[in-house]
């Protein structure tokens, strides 16, 4: 009889520790799971809204402000088509993705704001974190050409 009471115990226990541990076993992958969610990084997508432009480069033409535009959009595979004064669609395509914006400039300010995406999972105001690292990059090249052609100007 009481190799009968400590089986039924062992069993009870058995049971208890293996659903325990089943619980404990799906906890790296729920940790492993938020971590890669985190990781393939979706961000609120940055727009570039009224961004002065570089002092010395003011006095620039519009003309001349569009081509440095343009230059500096080019450097990092940007492609620009002219849609009129003061405003340029803007397609940087990558074999994964492709990214469009429309760029409005003056001789005082320019932004940079989104248009279209493939592969870069756009959802409302969200978008996947590469999307923000081409437009950060494209407006500082475009603050750096700037400035550079304004002091060249003078």
């Amino acid at each position: 009889m009481p190799n009968a009471i400590m089986e039924g115990r062992f069993q009870a226990f058995h049971i208890v520790a293996f659903r325990g541990n089943r619980s404990m076993r799906k906890l790296p992958v729920l940790v492993l799971t938020a971590f890669l969610l985190a990781a393939c990084g979706h961000e609120p997508i940055y727009n570039v809204n009224a961004r002065p432009v570089p002092a010395s480069a003011q006095s620039l033409s519009l003309s001349q402000i569009e081509n440095t535009i343009i230059e500096a959009g080019q450097s990092r595979g940007w492609k620009f088509q002219r849609v009129a004064p003061g405003k340029l669609h803007a397609v940087q395509d990558q074999p994964k993705y492709a990214a469009g914006v429309d760029v409005l400039y003056s001789q005082k300010y320019y932004s940079i704001l989104y248009t279209s995406s493939r592969g870069m999972e756009e959802k409302g105001n969200v978008i996947h974190k590469h999307y923000n690292f081409w437009i950060r990059n494209l407006e500082s090249d475009i603050d750096t050409w700037l400035a550079n052609a304004g002091t060249r100007a003078k």
